[in-house]
This record gives structure tokens, C-alpha cells and sequence, in this order.
């Protein structure tokens, strides 16, 4: 994902709710003065929280870098937004691992990023002045085009408000630079710097074959007592690192006393039986196959040392403690087979855009039985993509070029299932209906070094593993000269949100309700047009 900044579009503010009435005060005079404590304790806790979010909240210090909480949730916003557009809510519970990971990866970015900007001040580097206008522009420009959209269609409201309130576009564009210049010069230095490591970097024909061929690729499965060490105590921690010796001891015990035993379905029914009174204590997950740099480096670490076929562990990680189950591993080379591929068109029917979704789907379901109704009365393939298809290649006939199965897993099971020149009935894939004509069948080719595609293919992969590794280590080094803390306040939050925060506002809400002297409101979201960090990959 390339860089890009953002400012948030302004949001709807919330219906006040009025005040309750006040009811005569019955309660003796000691209630009364513990009334007042409370309402001045809250208050004073309110007030602190309104400037800490008016000021921005320190999430990190690194060395004396500050990296602030509101840019790791703008760009945690970044990838929730991007998964939008591909019909995925990071924010359901079904994608909360997702966004858990997304999270952790926007946090170590962003202390890598300061780690990165203070080495490269140390050494006096500095943006390249050209370089410098050319990214300020590119990201002043998408920032005007992001405040635009807010305004839908209507391009002149949106230039009447910029000059109603900067005068005019220019001094519009000019107080956007402003803000996004020390983002863009902070991530201008830490490129300078992983183009530094980057050059350290050195590879050979001979480290070419001999990564070629060696055991590279891993396939594992792993059962997860989550850690979640911004809310998580000491003790707690200590607790369920004991919690996953102890399932991993009952596992290998069951490995021994029991022939049939089954990874996956001990793990399944463990983590629903510790999740029961906890949700999402501990979990379950297939990681199917993965290369060097793709897991965390303990996970990493410990798995491509086991044997095939161990189960390991508990391994701590980030996330927490790990039992895992190394299922297969097999050869680097493995990796840059090109596997079987299909040829096909297809015709499809989306129901994406329907304001009511339900009754989207019934009449993409319709559309799609007539048009396979009509084929098999003899219409041909072409003519029925042209005249019932909404996909956006339905102008060139529908054709999709040779794919293979991690492209399109659906489209795939149902091409290859066919013999050429034949077409499927209609299948759902996503929103969706669709009918499938297989055209060709590619078979797969091992891969060998003796082409020269392949060997830079294997050449690069190799150089991106050990620039990563370089990364790693580097980052670790920049630690020990710049240490990170996690900032002040917001240790002090979460021991008041996790503490004294929630016996206040039980007791509060109980005082409110029980007197009826507390005045209570809806909250009041403020428009903002704070722009984010633009984020890195």
C-alpha cells in the first residue's frame, strides 16, 4: 500500500439528551457530602481526559520521540478503510484477530519510524529538497481530493466552504502543508535510513542455490492463550502462561494414550472451553503454509527449528503463549513452482450496490438462472455475458486471463471441475451470482534456476528476506541507544479505565439514578479535520 494522507471527513454530532428533573433529596446529609466527592472526582477526572484528548495522548516515548496515540489510530483507520472497500468490517468480531494484528503492526511501525527518525538526525541526514516538495505535493493534493469527496458531487459547496473559511483554495492548500510536512519529512528520513540498511545487503549466485534449495516453507497450526499486555497484569500474564504449560502437558500426554490423537480438534474444543467465561481467551488457527518473515520472529523462530510433525511450545510471542503444531515443511524451490492455471469467462450478476440487500440477492439469483436457462436452450456463452452481466469485464466478454487457484478460489473450483468449452450452473461467490465457461487449462511447471526469470524471482525473495532480518536487528540496536517507554498517561488510564475509572461510574451512574440530582448528556463528537500520519509499507 503506497503512502497516503488523510483528513478525517467531519462527523455527525449526537442528539443531547435533557436533563433529568431533579427529585427532592431524601437522603440524610453524609450522602449528600459523599455526593459532592463524587461528582468533584469525576469532574476532575472528566476535565483531565477533555485536555489529554484535546492535547493528544502520548502512546510511546522513543529515546525523546514522542509517538502519539492519535496517529496510530489514524492509521489503524488507514487499513479499516482499506478493507472497506474490499466489503470487509475489520470492526465485527469476526475480523477482531485481524484488526488485533493490524494494530500491533501499526505500533511497532510507528516506534520503528521514530527509532529510524532519530538515528537519521544523529547522522545529520536530511530529505532531499526536490524529493521532499514532490511527496509534500502528491500528499497536499490527495488530501484535498479526500476533503472533496465529503462533499459528494458538489464541487462548488465544497470550494465556496474552503474560501469561506481560509479564503481561498491556495491558503487552503497552504495550511494543509503546513500539517502534513513534519509527517512526510519524518518518513522521508526513515526511508533514508532503510536505504541504508537496505545497501548493507549483499547476495551471491551460490546464497541464490543454496536458498533455492533449502527446507524454507513451513505448514503449521497453533493453539493461542492471548496476552494482552496493555491490560493484562503481571499476574495475569504469569496465570495464563501457566494455563498453556498446562494444556500443553495434557497434550502430549494425549499424544502418548491416544492413537487418534488430533491436533486441530483437541485445540478447537480447548479454546471454546476456556473462552466460555472469558470470550476469546485462547483460540485456534490453521496458518496453512508460510515463508521466513511472514509470523512474528519467536513464533518464527521456534517453528522452523522443529521437526516436522512436533508439537512445540509454549512459545511467547507479542500475542501470547503458543503451543504449535509443525505439520509439513518443504523446499524453498517449492515456492516459485507456477502452479496449474485456468482460463474461463464469466458472467456476472452483483448485488453489491442494492439498497436492500435481501431482496438484491433474490433478484441477482432470478437474473442469473434466466441467463443459464437461456444457455442451455442454446444462447451463446459471449451474447449471454453481453446481455445479463454487470461485472466490470463485461465489455471484453468476460474473459479472465489464466489464473490460478490463490486468485480466485471460487471461480477456480468451478472452472476446473468443467471440461473446455462448458459453463457451470450459477454459483454464489461474495455478492455475487455467477457462471463460469472454462476456455483452457494450463498445467503447472516446476521451478527451475536455469531460468532466468526464476532465478531473479528467488534472488529477490532471498534479498528481501535479509533485509528484513537486517531491519530486525538494527531496530533492536536503535533500542538499546533509544529506549522505548510507553507513555505516562496512558499507564495512568488504564489503571484508572481498569480500576478506580469503573467504580466511579458504577457508583456514579447508581448516585445519578438514585437521587436524580446527577445531570446526565449524550456525548457531543466534535468535527475534526486533524490529518493523519500517512502511512508506510
Amino acid at each position: 500500500m503506497g503512502k497516503e494522507s488523510r483528513i478525517r471527513q467531519e462527523r455527525k454530532t449526537g442528539i443531547v439528551e435533557k436533563p433529568r428533573v431533579g427529585r427532592r433529596d431524601r437522603f440524610p446529609i453524609v450522602m449528600r457530602i459523599v455526593s459532592v466527592v463524587l461528582i468533584i472526582v469525576l469532574a476532575t477526572w472528566g476535565s483531565l481526559f477533555a485536555i489529554k484528548r484535546a492535547t493528544g495522548t502520548m502512546a510511546y516515548l522513543v529515546g525523546t520521540e514522542k509517538v502519539l496515540q492519535a496517529d496510530i489510530d489514524a492509521g489503524i483507520q488507514n487499513y479499516i478503510d482499506m478493507y472497506t472497500q474490499y466489503g470487509v468490517d475489520l470492526t465485527t468480531a469476526e475480523y477482531a484477530s485481524t484488526l488485533e494484528s493490524i494494530r500491533t503492526t501499526v505500533q511497532n511501525s510507528s516506534i520503528e519510524q521514530a527509532l529510524f527518525v532519530q538515528y537519521a538526525k544523529s547522522k545529520n541526514m536530511t530529505p532531499d529538497p526536490a524529493k521532499l516538495k514532490e511527496s509534500l505535493d502528491t500528499e497536499v493534493e490527495s488530501a484535498v481530493k479526500q476533503n472533496e469527496t465529503s462533499f459528494g458531487a458538489d464541487a462548488k459547496a465544497f470550494e465556496d466552504a474552503v474560501i469561506a473559511r481560509y479564503g481561498s483554495m491556495d491558503k487552503f492548500r497552504t495550511y494543509l502543508a503546513g500539517q502534513i510536512q513534519p509527517y512526510v519529512e519524518r518518513q522521508l528520513l526513515a526511508d533514508m535510513v532503510t536505504q541504508e540498511i537496505n545497501a548493507s545487503v549483499a547476495v551471491t549466485d551460490t546464497d541464490v542455490r543454496t536458498y533455492f534449495d533449502a527446507q524454507g516453507r513451513v505448514n503449521a497450526e497453533h493453539f493461542l492463550v492471548r496476552v494482552d499486555k496493555a491490560v493484562d497484569s503481571a499476574a495475569t500474564v504469569a496465570a495464563k502462561k501457566r494455563v498453556a504449560e498446562e494444556v500443553y502437558a495434557d497434550i502430549k500426554k494425549q499424544e502418548v494414550d491416544n492413537k487418534s490423537f488430533d491436533f486441530a480438534t483437541y485445540a478447537k474444543a480447548k479454546a471454546a472451553e476456556l473462552s466460555k467465561d472469558t470470550p476469546d481467551y485462547a483460540r485456534y488457527e490453521a496458518l496453512d503454509w508460510f515463508n521466513k518473515g511472514q509470523m512474528v520472529k519467536g513464533f518464527e523462530t521456534a517453528v522452523f527449528a522443529a521437526a516436522k510433525g512436533d508439537i512445540i511450545g509454549p512459545v511467547e510471542t507479542e500475542f501470547g503463549f503458543h503451543i504449535i503444531h509443525k505439520i509439513d515443511q518443504a523446499a524453498n524451490a517449492d515456492t516459485f513452482d507456477t502452479p496449474q492455471k485456468v482460463k474461463a469467462a464469466h458472467i456476472v450478476v452483483s448485488w453489491a450496490d442494492a439498497a436492500d440487500q435481501t431482496v438484491g440477492e433474490q433478484q441477482a439469483k432470478a437474473t442469473a438462472d434466466k441467463a443459464y436457462a437461456e444457455l442451455q436452450k442454446g444462447l451463446k456463452f459471449a451474447s449471454a455475458v453481453t446481455k445479463y452481466s454487470n461485472g466490470s469485464d463485461a465489455a471484453t466478454g468476460g474473459i479472465l486471463d489464466y489464473f490460478a487457484e490463490t486468485d480466485n478460489q471460487a471461480v477456480y473450483a468451478a472452472a476446473v471441475a468443467l471440461k473446455t468449452g462448458k459453463y457451470s450452473a450459477p454459483f454464489t461467490n461474495g455478492s455475487t451470482y455467477e457462471i463460469v465457461q472454462l476456455l483452457g487449462i494450463q498445467a503447472p511447471v516446476k521451478a527451475s534456476l536455469s531460468d532466468k526469470a526464476t532465478f531473479d524471482k528467488v534472488k529477490t525473495a532471498l534479498e528481501d528476506e535479509r533485509k528484513a532480518a537486517a531491519r530486525d536487528a538494527f531496530v533492536v540496536t536503535l533500542k538499546d541507544k533509544y529506549p522505548v517507554r510507553e507513555g505516562r498517561w496512558s499507564r495512568i488510564t488504564r489503571w484508572y479505565d481498569g480500576g478506580p475509572g469503573k467504580v466511579l461510574s458504577a457508583v456514579g451512574r447508581w448516585f445519578a439514578v438514585a437521587t436524580g440530582k446527577v445531570e446526565t448528556t449524550a456525548p457531543i463528537e466534535t468535527p475534526t479535520e486533524t490529518p493523519s500520519t500517512p502511512s508506510a509499507e
